[in-house]
């Protein structure tokens, strides 16, 4: 992971703690609890599934082919 893409990773989850939080807090002091845990239930998970797309999905987190599997059928019971 280079740099520039530490930097934009760090900053993206920042903002996905930071702002549905603050939004929330600011939402509910104006006396709308109900909007404010939405809006950061849905900023959150939004946040989420960003991350989870442009960072995690592209891993390729398989093992070697062959390691440890058998190439044989089970008896059937």
């Amino acid at each position: 992971m280079n740099r520039n893409n530490t930097i934009a990773l760090g900053l993206t989850v920042a903002a996905v703690v930071i702002v549905p939080g603050v939004a929330n807090w600011y939402l509910s002091q104006l006396g709308y609890p109900w909007v404010g845990s939405a809006v950061w239930a849905t900023g959150y998970g939004l946040g989420v599934i960003l991350i989870w797309y442009e960072w995690i999905r592209p891993l390729d987190i398989t093992g070697p082919e062959g390691v440890g599997v058998e190439d044989h059928d089970s008896p059937e019971e």
